[in-house]
């Protein structure tokens, strides 16, 4: 397997593979299984999923018996059950079953609406998706899809 050696530097000191493979738009809820057994042979090790795309256990079947240190795997969290007591942890273990790993390489909040029913909702999702990140469940934590309106809320009283 021929593998990508160009990163960029993340903020936190990691380094993310520069180009991706990923699983949503055209495989979103789909097997994407054969198609990413196909990009590893292109070289991809980037691989990028999210929860909404309903395909995190086909990801998790292609990428079995690579070794995890040969992979970067990104997901993304959608709408979760906070009536019903579920926290951010328990939405990304979820996702590391499927992906068969015991840790992602990023997760990102996926989009900020899906966590603005109430004041305070969005940066306590920060605040869980930094736990995350304390526990070990993924190296590093991010945003997708936010502006600056949202950034701003989830960054106020919470430092560099």
């Amino acid at each position: 397997m021929q593998t990508q050696t160009e990163t960029v530097k993340l903020r936190d000191g990691t380094r993310i593979p520069w180009i991706g493979f990923g699983t949503g738009t055209a495989l979103s809820r789909k097997d994407c299984t054969e198609t990413t057994k196909l990009a590893l042979t292109r070289g991809f090790v980037h691989f990028d999923t999210a929860q909404s795309y309903k395909n995190e256990e086909y990801l998790g079947a292609a990428l079995e018996g690579v070794p995890r240190s040969q992979l970067y795997i990104t997901t993304k969290l959608m709408k979760f059950d906070w009536a019903g007591g579920q926290t951010v942890e328990d939405t990304l273990r979820i996702s590391l079953k499927k992906l068969k790993t015991d840790f992602v390489d990023l997760f990102l909040i996926h989009v900020p609406i899906d966590h603005i029913d109430k004041p305070g909702q969005l940066k306590d999702v920060w605040r869980q998706m930094c736990d995350a990140k304390n526990k070990g469940l993924t190296r590093s934590i991010g945003v997708s899809n936010f502006n600056v309106r949202y950034l701003k809320e989830i960054l106020e009283d919470l430092g560099d």
